[in-house]
C-alpha cells in the first residue's frame, strides 16, 4: 500500500486557509495534517498533508492561487511525494546494535556478520513483539539466565522452564539454547506467541506441543495462568517473568504456586523504586531475594523459596 504527501513551506498566517483548501481536495476522507517550524529566524513553517489516494496537485495549486492571489507558489516550494508503506517500527529497530551479554549475542539478520566467537547467538528480527535485548529489563534477565546456567547444568539441569510474558520469545530462546527441555512460552498477546514461534523457527529451535516433554519451545496465549494448559509442564523449576511491577505483585500467588519447591524465579520489568513492594509480595509467598541485576533504573531479581531443601545449591552459589 502507498500513500501520498503534499508538502509545502509557508508563513504561519496562511496555514488555516491552506488547510481548508487541502481538506477540499479529498471528498472521501480527511487527510492528516501536521506543520513544523523550519527556522525561527525566517518565520516559515513546513506543512504536510497525508492522503490515502493520490491528490490532484494541479487542482491544489489552482485553488491556492485563486483564493490567495498574492501568494507566490514558487516560494511555497510545493511538492507531491509518494510514500511506500513500511513497518516503520521494524525499520527503525534495524538501526539498533546487537546485544552482547558475554554469553548471549542477540542480533538481527542485518548483523549476521558480526557474531563473535564463543557466544550463544540468538536471531531476533525487529518485529511487533517486545524483546530484542536492548531494554535493560531483557538484558538483566539474560544476565540472570546466563549466571543460572553455571549452576544448573548437566545432571543438575532443570526439567521444566517457563517464560511468562514472553514477548518476542527471546528469553525462552535463551533458555532453550542452554537446556534441552521443553521451554513453555506464554503471553496474553497472540501476536507475541506467534512471534515467539517464528523466532523459534528462525533459530532452528523445535516447536513442540505443551506437555510433550520434548526439547524445544511450546507457546501458549494465556492471561497469566487462566488457561489450565499452562500448568501441563508445571510446576516449573525455572520461571522467568519479565512483565511490569503491578502484574508481578498481583500474580505472585499464581507464579509461586506454579514454581517447584526447589525452583528459581527471575522477575523483571520493575524500577529500582518498585523493588521493595515487589519483593514484599513474594515474601508473603515464602520467597526470598538472592540476587539483583541493576541496569540503569531497572532491576531484575532472582528469588528462591526460603526453605526449599537444597535448590540446586543456589543458596551458596549466589550472594548479593
Amino acid at each position: 500500500m502507498t500513500s501520498w504527501k503534499i508538502e509545502l513551506k509557508l508563513s504561519p498566517d496562511l496555514i488555516p486557509i491552506v488547510q481548508e483548501i487541502i481538506y477540499g481536495l479529498d471528498q472521501g476522507s480527511f487527510p492528516t495534517l501536521s506543520d513544523f517550524e523550519i527556522d525561527s529566524g525566517n518565520n516559515m513553517r513546513l506543512l504536510e498533508a497525508f492522503f490515502i489516494q493520490k491528490p490532484d496537485l494541479k487542482l491544489f495549486q489552482e485553488r491556492l492561487s485563486s483564493i490567495v492571489p498574492a501568494i507566490d507558489l514558487s516560494l511555497c516550494e510545493i511538492s507531491l511525494l509518494e510514500i511506500i508503506d513500511k513497518d516503520w517500527v521494524s525499520e527503525s529497530q534495524k538501526l539498533l546494535q546487537p546485544v552482547d551479554t558475554g554469553l548471549f549475542f542477540v542480533y538481527g539478520s542485518h548483523d549476521v556478520d558480526k557474531i563473535p566467537e564463543g557466544r550463544i547467538s540468538i536471531l531476533v528480527e525487529a518485529g511487533q513483539a517486545f524483546g530484542t535485548g536492548q531494554h535493560e529489563t531483557t538484558y538483566g534477565c539474560l544476565l540472570a539466565i546466563g549466571e543460572l546456567s553455571q549452576t544448573l547444568r548437566g545432571a543438575n539441569s532443570p526439567k521444566t522452564a517457563l517464560d511468562l510474558g514472553c514477548g518476542s520469545g527471546l528469553l525462552a530462546l535463551a533458555m532453550s539454547k542452554l537446556w534441552p527441555i521443553t521451554i513453555t512460552a506464554s503471553d496474553i498477546d497472540p501476536i507475541a506467541t506467534d512471534t515467539t514461534l517464528l523466532n523459534a523457527q528462525a533459530n532452528h529451535t523445535a516447536v513442540v506441543p505443551l506437555g510433550s516433554g520434548q526439547s524445544g519451545i511450546a507457546a501458549l496465549t494465556s492471561d497469566g495462568f487462566d488457561d489450565s494448559d499452562l500448568c501441563k509442564d508445571g510446576p516449573y523449576e525455572v520461571i522467568v517473568a519479565n512483565i511490569l511491577a503491578k502484574p508481578l505483585q498481583d500474580m505472585a500467588p499464581d507464579i509461586v504456586n506454579n514454581l517447584s519447591k526447589g525452583g528459581i524465579l527471575i522477575l523483571s520489568g520493575l524500577l529500582g523504586t518498585q523493588e521493595v513492594s515487589v519483593c514484599a509480595a513474594y515474601e508473603k509467598e515464602d520467597m526470598e531475594l538472592i540476587k539483583r541485576y541493576v541496569r540503569g533504573e531497572w532491576h531484575s531479581l532472582m528469588l528462591k523459596h526460603k526453605n526449599p531443601g537444597q535448590p540446586y545449591g543456589l543458596s551458596r552459589a549466589f550472594k548479593y
